[in-house]
């Protein structure tokens, strides 16, 4: 039996090391050198750094379980287990080319359109760690409610612990944080759609997924193992 922990843990597609995808997101999360890269539009490291700070901690990487506090009968090596066991029974996906779009009032890589199969794995996870997940406590679902969910969203809060999920998931890869003034909004898309080019209109294959966590709530959110699916095509 696991003893109480304030770690968090999470189940994320991240783009495979030393692809496009994953270059790109390397290069964006270093300020200095996405300012280097994106030099002459008004965009200098500091400025980068304090748009993206909030998605660096998170990493570059697409949900398929949300972050949560695990369970204290639980312990990391058994969410482990059961996700190696989960992954074997997978095979890989392939979804939509990514788009750059602006989703509230932050900046994201989303899939053109959506992909059934997709949100088929981003519900399967959801169900398949749930036991791993410490529920909400009152004044954390009440902090939720502040941002103005639907009743379905808040079914699926109390349900599971996370509004945005099931029905009401769409598979992002954030790059920013929100971003209020829409004319800056405007001209980090346009330095984003630059930076972006090589990945963007490109199908992405998931044939993995990653356990991430984070030690305390001071930490950013780290991949402590990637899990191949064990079926292939």
């Amino acid at each position: 039996m696991g003893t109480a922990s304030t770690a968090r843990y999470a189940i994320y597609y991240a783009p495979e090391p030393g692809g496009p995808l994953d270059t790109f997101g390397q290069t964006w999360f270093d300020p200095k050198a996405a300012a280097k890269l994106l030099a002459g539009i008004g965009l200098d490291a500091q400025r980068i750094a304090a748009l993206s700070e909030g998605a660096r901690r998170y990493g570059f990487h697409g949900t398929l379980k949300p972050p949560f506090q695990i369970n204290p009968v639980t312990t990391q090596a058994s969410l482990l287990d059961a996700a190696r066991v989960f992954a074997r029974s997978l095979s890989p996906i392939e979804i939509p080319p990514l788009e750059l779009a602006i989703i509230g009032k932050f900046i994201a890589l989303t899939p053109v359109t959506q992909s059934a199969a997709l949100e088929k794995l981003a519900a399967a996870c959801v169900r398949a760690f749930e036991a791993y997940r410490e529920p909400l406590t009152d004044t954390q679902i009440e902090n939720y409610k502040q941002n103005r969910l639907t009743v379905h969203q808040e079914q699926m809060l109390e349900h599971w612990g996370y509004p945005y999920v099931m029905e009401e998931f769409r598979f992002h890869m954030s790059v920013t944080d929100r971003i209020d003034d829409a004319s800056e909004r405007e001209a980090v898309m346009t330095a984003m759609e630059k930076l972006a080019a090589p990945v963007i209109g490109k199908p992405v294959v998931v044939r993995d997924l990653v356990v991430f966590a984070q030690p305390a709530v001071d930490q950013p959110m780290a991949p402590v193992e990637r899990i191949p699916f064990g079926r292939s095509k």
